[in-house]
């Protein structure tokens, strides 16, 4: 007897099971991979307006001190995009001198009590990382008993300046950020970082400076890993 055989209309009817397990695999893929990518977009976005957020309250404390300051008849300049508030080396010293003179501790002890009450407020709680007391100096070159060279003299300055203002606020030496490390930090650039060409005294004076840099708060390690690569 001879067996009839049957042969599909559809041979791509037939159910291949590896076929099925393949496809399976794909969707799932494909779902973790929009789950992920709509992960990704939250948390970006969530990152970059609290950078946003922090960049607005560093604005708002700089043009709240200048405020308060004017009101003292102490003329800071304020450089909002790089968050800078700037004293001039006459505000606070006699040029090659790392004492303040008679004026600058009074303008420190209006300074001080000024930043601690601004950074005291609560919209501004925790929103600071870190202000940075840079002593600045124009190129030329000193060499006395007490400074070797301008990076002597610029860093002793911004160490003077820290003793004045916490000297006059006892309470911003106290101050920390959210990671609880104190907020005020010293450091000297000597003339590395010049404001103008040291090319006339003009310039040179501008360059003769203590500024207050404000550093504000971060993102979190994981929002911050989620903005590295889109600032690259």
């Amino acid at each position: 007897m001879f067996r009839k055989k049957y042969y599909p209309e559809n041979p791509e009817a037939v159910d291949d099971p590896f076929q099925a397990s393949i496809s399976d695999l794909m969707a799932s893929l494909l779902s973790i991979f929009i789950l992920a990518f709509i992960y990704y977009i939250l948390n970006f976005q969530q990152a970059t307006a609290q950078l946003s957020e922090n960049q607005s309250k560093r604005t708002e404390i700089l043009l709240a001190v200048q405020r308060e300051l004017k009101q003292k008849d102490v003329d800071a300049i304020i450089d909002i995009e790089h968050g800078v508030l700037r004293l001039p080396e006459g505000v606070l010293f006699d040029t090659g001198e790392a004492r303040l003179k008679e004026s600058g501790i009074a303008t420190a002890g209006i300074l001080g009590p000024i930043l601690e009450n601004v950074l005291n407020r609560p919209e501004f709680a925790d929103s600071v990382d870190t202000i940075f007391i840079e002593g600045h100096t124009d190129d030329l070159p000193i060499h006395t008993a007490l400074f070797s060279s301008n990076w002597e003299l610029s860093t002793q300055r911004a160490i003077n300046t820290f003793h004045a203002l916490t000297d006059a606020a006892t309470g911003l030496k106290q101050f920390t950020n959210s990671k609880r490390e104190p907020v005020l930090s010293c450091s000297g650039y000597a003339d590395t970082r010049p404001l103008q060409p040291n090319t006339t005294e003009k310039n040179r004076r501008e360059n003769r400076r203590i500024d207050f840099r404000f550093s504000m708060t971060p993102p979190t390690e994981d929002d911050a890993g989620i903005l590295r690569p889109a600032n690259r």
